[in-house]
């Protein structure tokens, strides 16, 4: 016979577990497009993600225009992916590819998570 404090493990382990399986919301492309920008104290980066699935963007570091670049972005399980054509300061090799997972997908901001473990707010230009 099951006691009263076995019978509430019981079910605080099955909600845990239905909780574990529940999947986030897809994110799709059509969410994300749009022009999108991340600041902090030294460098801004800027997106501009088409429906079509180009995007353009540039990085600025220290105020100063390093970066102008043009490609192709998809989502997938997750995780957005960029595969570079073209970078106008020749810092970003043509074909060059990178993924960023993603965390949180609101209307009007994003939050990724880089490679190396570093996370960054993109927030819409309207």
């Amino acid at each position: 016979m099951f006691s009263f404090s076995r019978m509430k493990a019981v079910v605080a382990l099955t909600f845990c577990l239905m909780a574990s399986c529940a999947a986030p919301p897809r994110t799709t492309q059509k969410q994300l497009a749009g022009e999108w920008r991340y600041t902090d104290k030294i460098q801004s980066c800027r997106y501009v993600f088409k429906k079509d699935g180009s995007f353009s963007g540039d990085v600025t570091y220290h105020q100063k225009l390093i970066s102008k670049f043009i490609g192709r972005w998809s989502v997938q399980d997750g995780t957005l992916l960029y595969n570079y054509t073209s970078d106008a300061f020749e810092r970003i090799p043509a074909g060059a590819t990178d993924r960023d997972k993603l965390l949180v997908v609101q209307r009007d901001s994003f939050t990724i998570e880089a490679a190396d473990g570093s996370q960054r707010k993109y927030s819409r230009i309207r």
